[in-house]
């Protein structure tokens, strides 16, 4: 995702002011930028030889019950002994999970784990993707979610997704674009939303989770081999169990450019936590489709909020008719594939 444009106080001055509610003295911290969190202001700190990450949060895209959904299901994620770490929200001196800074931004300090974007274009860096997404899944069914004041905002509401992407502001982006568009990705986008909001009961008739929605490996940490972090849970949510299935699956695709290996590597590791009904297999095509207008969406979200997405709109449109393209060619054997493993 992309980084809201900011204007007025500096990001450093930003970053200072956060740490002065978790530390006494960080007059001789270290500030450091990091390759992951553009959606959010995100740097590294050390404080008295520590590392930390600081988030300062889009104000778009992150409320008060949004970062406490977050605070607390990450909180459970690191008591349920997984085999990789999640980041951990510190408190601060006066023992809460997050600040609200004087201008309202919200912002917070979470614990640094070690390591790097894996790769994914072999077979064992597919099967080892497969694993971290079928266990986290696998905790994440397991979260009380009667208990929560706040389920966050499934994808399949995706004119609720940024505040300034609603309907009204969709439909003038489109009627009058700011950057060239295909008329045959106009065509096509048009054709998907209509397709989508056509079977709406779908979604009624499908098991629903807690769901990360954003399992991509630039949200990974790998470590000798093995990924021993998962990040950014800025957009889970409770929404439809297979949408996080039908995100990844797209991932393997994309990064592979179509590759069956890869795309059996990671449905047998991932069948090793979790398992698909065949009328969850059957929708995978339908919930990739409210992925990609889910997306779509944010993006016009943060082209309002003043940030330039012309190349990851782009990029993002031509991936969603490359994918619905490949779904629709492939059915049967994808099909055929995922029952094998995950029936």
């Amino acid at each position: 995702m992309l980084l809201e444009h900011r204007k007025g106080i500096s990001m450093e001055d930003k970053i200072r002011e956060l740490l002065s509610y978790y530390f006494k003295d960080y007059s001789h911290c270290k500030v450091e930028p990091v390759p992951f969190g553009l959606t959010n202001l995100t740097q590294l700190i050390e404080v008295n030889d520590v590392k930390y990450i600081a988030r300062i949060y889009n104000r778009y895209t992150k409320n008060k019950e949004s970062l406490e959904l977050e605070a607390r299901v990450t909180s459970y994620l690191n008591h349920a002994n997984l085999s990789f770490q999640v980041p951990a929200f510190l408190s601060t001196n006066k023992g809460d999970e997050y600040v609200q800074l004087p201008d309202g931004t919200l912002g917070a300090m979470v614990s640094f784990i070690e390591g790097s974007v894996p790769p994914l274009s072999e077979e064992r860096h597919a099967a080892e993707f497969g694993r971290v997404v079928g266990e986290i899944s696998a905790v994440l069914s397991t979260v009380a979610t009667e208990k929560l004041a706040y389920k966050g905002q499934p994808f399949s509401r995706f004119y609720s997704l940024h505040p300034l992407a609603d309907w009204d502001r969709i439909q003038s982006f489109f009627e009058q674009p700011p950057f060239p568009i295909d008329d045959a990705d106009l065509a096509f986008y048009t054709e998907m939303v209509v397709s989508v909001q056509s079977s709406p009961s779908i979604l009624n008739e499908l098991p629903s989770q807690l769901v990360h929605h954003d399992l991509l490996i630039f949200n990974l940490l790998a470590k000798d081999h093995s990924i021993c972090g998962v990040l950014d849970f800025d957009f889970i949510a409770m929404d439809v169990r297979c949408m996080e299935l039908a995100i990844c699956l797209n991932h393997v695709l994309q990064e592979s450019d179509g590759s069956w290996r890869l795309l059996e590597a990671f449905v047998k590791s991932y069948s090793i936590f979790c398992r698909s009904s065949s009328q969850e297999i059957a929708q995978l095509r339908y919930m990739t489709r409210i992925y990609h207008i889910a997306v779509l969406h944010i993006y016009i979200g943060q082209h309002y909020a003043g940030s330039n997405v012309e190349p990851n709109f782009t990029y993002m449109m031509r991936q969603f008719r490359d994918r619905d393209r490949w779904l629709g060619e492939n059915d049967q054997s994808f099909k055929t594939l995922l029952e094998t493993y995950l029936l």
